[in-house]
């Protein structure tokens, strides 16, 4: 499967994208917000193969794609998961060297699109944590809505502190108003 952008091809995964993709999450600011156990190498492996065996499903339901720029080299992943009836969430990390430059806004709003008109989903939700700001700009300057839960509820701790999720949606009308995307696709 692949997707492409006026800047991006996204596309499934492939074994060959292992070294760039532990490159990627290896970058000590790319760890922020993530524990430890959840950057290591052999994450990055178990990933990747979960990723491509995803792809290979059928029918599919995950669809965790490789973010590549026109020289197809991989920058991150953005994927859409679908889960109860109408629903699925959206995920995606970039790495640092392409962090805000649009990138991941290009990537988010592909899959999105992508949800709401080819898979015809009427929900879609990010999760992310609280002090992520940027991944909480990113969702807001998607047409996501924060969505309170939890409040005060520390949903993980690592790196010696508690961590509070910050939930996004956003719903296929209000996404179709705001981008008027889906008309080719309504054919």
């Amino acid at each position: 499967m692949h997707i492409q952008t006026k800047n991006l091809l996204l596309r499934d995964f492939s074994i060959q994208d292992l070294p760039l993709y532990t490159a990627l999450r290896s970058h000590p600011d790319f760890q922020t917000y993530y524990d430890d156990d959840d950057i290591t190498p052999e994450k990055s492996a178990f990933l990747l193969q979960l990723f491509i065996q995803q792809s290979q499903e059928s029918p599919r339901q995950k669809f965790q794609l490789a973010i590549c720029d026109k020289d197809g080299v991989v920058m991150g992943s953005c994927g859409i998961r679908l889960e109860a009836e109408g629903q699925a969430s959206i995920g995606f990390e970039l790495g640092v060297p392409w962090q805000r430059k649009g990138r991941a806004k290009e990537a988010a709003q592909a899959m999105l699109e992508f949800a709401f008109c080819d898979l015809r989903v009427d929900r879609v939700y990010a999760e992310t944590l609280a002090e992520n700001l940027g991944a909480s700009r990113l969702c807001q300057s998607l047409g996501m809505r924060r969505v309170e839960v939890g409040i005060g509820i520390a949903t993980r701790y690592f790196k010696g502190k508690n961590w509070q999720a910050a939930v996004f949606e956003i719903y296929a009308q209000d996404f179709i108003t705001l981008t008027k995307d889906c008309q080719e696709h309504a054919g």
